[in-house]
């Protein structure tokens, strides 16, 4: 087994427990922004409705103005009925107050519509209220956590970069620059084992029969003539190599 290869396994598994490490942090980070998100759309909701109840409160002020207006009207045509000496008289201040009666009614109805419409805005206040805190504290408990995790990693990640150190310092920097090219075109795995058959297990695509007789040889440093990934036969890996040291 080329010594070299064994190497390039080592560093990329160490490659990717680093990247298994960013992938959590940023998991984390996106439940951050998921509840800041939301946060923002439950503050935008309560603005609005807060600017309805402002409104209906306006609308329930003026009915109730309107209300005592009319009422007032009520009050001086039926003073003034009472000196009232002609049926003709009579009559027409009869259908006003009968008219200010129906208006009368019409906006009882608009203020009792508005107190319904009131009540059931100051019943979703409260409860987006309720919302809103729950999620500022779920907020703070994922920043938190967060903060904690990335500690976590942070003092992971460098016994990680400690021994990926280590192991390049013994890899062949012709070796090492071909592995950081295909794992920055292509993601990983950038080594990849070739299986019984002879198919690269990176792309999947058969060897020539002569490569793979070279593979086997263990004596090579192989690229697959297909997705340039370097190639090593996993059976003939040391054990200790199969994993991270």
């Amino acid at each position: 087994m080329n010594e070299q290869i064994s190497f390039i396994v080592d560093i990329q598994n160490i490659d990717l427990e680093l990247l298994k490490l960013e992938d959590m942090l940023k998991e984390k980070f996106k439940e951050i922004e998921g509840a800041e998100h939301l946060l923002d759309t439950k503050r935008i909701d309560m603005e609005k409705l807060n600017e309805e109840l402002m409104e209906i409160s306006k609308k329930a002020d003026a009915a109730e103005l309107d209300i005592k207006s009319c009422e007032g009207k009520m009050i001086k045509m039926k003073d003034t009925q009472k000196l009232i000496k002609t049926n003709k008289e009579y009559n027409a201040i009869q259908k006003s107050i009968k008219d200010n009666e129906i208006l009368k009614k019409q906006l009882d109805d608009e203020s009792l519509a508005c107190m319904e419409d009131k009540e059931s805005l100051v019943g979703k206040i409260t409860a987006m209220q309720k919302e809103i805190a729950e999620i500022e504290n779920d907020l703070s408990d994922k920043n938190i956590e967060y903060k904690g995790k990335e500690e976590e990693c942070y003092a992971i990640k460098k016994g990680f970069v400690d021994k990926r150190e280590s192991v390049k310092s013994k890899i062949k920097k012709n070796y090492l620059n071909i592995y950081e090219t295909v794992r920055k075109n292509k993601g990983f795995p950038a080594i990849a084992s070739v299986m019984e058959s002879g198919a690269c297990t990176g792309c999947y695509r058969m060897l020539p029969p002569q490569q793979f007789n070279e593979l086997i040889s263990g004596n090579v440093f192989m690229q697959c003539p297909i997705c340039s990934r370097i190639l090593y036969i996993e059976a003939s890996l040391p054990a200790e190599a199969a994993g991270l040291k």
